[in-house]
């Protein structure tokens, strides 16, 4: 299991470690309430016929003023999921992390292509 609470790097956004709230053999659920603004993270992995699959999702909800009617507030959502989705047979954990990294690439994510990957490996590796 990653440590908890899951440390957030202070070249983020979200600063602040976020304590698990959920803890499963193959899931964990992290949160942080930072004003009205709610970050929840789930990993959570499973397999099937020869494949596994790792979901990593952060959810934002946050409080906002209604822009239809000012006077009340609404809930805004916002969630954003990396899946990755391997044969158990063929790929290596290592191949995957390499794939990671082209896909920040693609991304055009430079200023992190030479972040440590720590907590990536131990996630593609099975971790949550």
């Amino acid at each position: 299991m990653l440590a908890d609470p899951l440390a957030i790097a202070a070249s983020y956004v979200l600063a602040a470690d976020m304590p698990a709230i959920s803890r499963e053999p193959a899931k964990s659920i992290y949160r942080l309430t930072v004003g009205a603004v709610k970050y929840t993270a789930t990993i959570q992995h499973s397999t099937a016929n020869g494949r596994r699959r790792t979901n990593v999702r952060l959810d934002v909800n946050n409080v906002v003023a209604d822009p239809y009617v000012p006077a009340q507030n609404v809930e805004d959502t916002t969630s954003l999921y990396l899946v990755i989705d391997r044969s158990e047979r063929l790929v290596t954990d290592a191949n995957v992390l390499v794939y990671l990294k082209e896909l920040m690439g693609v991304l055009d994510i430079a200023a992190f292509a030479n972040l440590t990957t720590t907590r990536a490996a131990q996630i593609i590796g099975g971790e949550s």
